[in-house]
């Protein structure tokens, strides 16, 4: 009984296609909320909204790349050898990371040439 409540609680806690999903959404939303607040609030007379919403959608943006990196280490481990079953999620929740780390790439081989 105490077995079977403890594995509905862990499997609300740790639900990687939701927690996949979220990733995505937050880290795009961070990035898009970066571009708008730039462009609306820079040059304005609120640029007190510029300063504050770029360091929240640039501190989201880094957060959800560091949560993207440890998604599959918590998928794996939460999940044990059932892991398999949820390998689409755990690329989804690794876009994120591998985009930055695929633009970082880009950014310094364009620097170097």
């Amino acid at each position: 009984m105490m077995t079977k409540v403890a594995n509905n609680i862990s499997r609300i806690i740790y639900n990687p296609k939701l927690s996949a999903i979220i990733i995505c959404v937050l880290c795009l939303l961070g990035m898009l909320t970066a571009r708008y607040i730039e462009i609306w609030f820079r040059f304005s007379d609120y640029r007190w909204i510029y300063q504050y919403g770029s360091l929240f959608s640039k501190g989201l943006v880094l957060l959800m790349i560091g949560w993207s990196l440890l998604h599959p280490v918590i998928v794996i481990s939460e999940k044990g050898k059932q892991w398999k079953k949820y390998w689409i999620w755990i690329l989804i929740g690794l876009i994120p990371f591998l985009y930055f780390g695929i633009m970082m790439s880009i950014a310094m081989t364009r620097t170097i040439e």
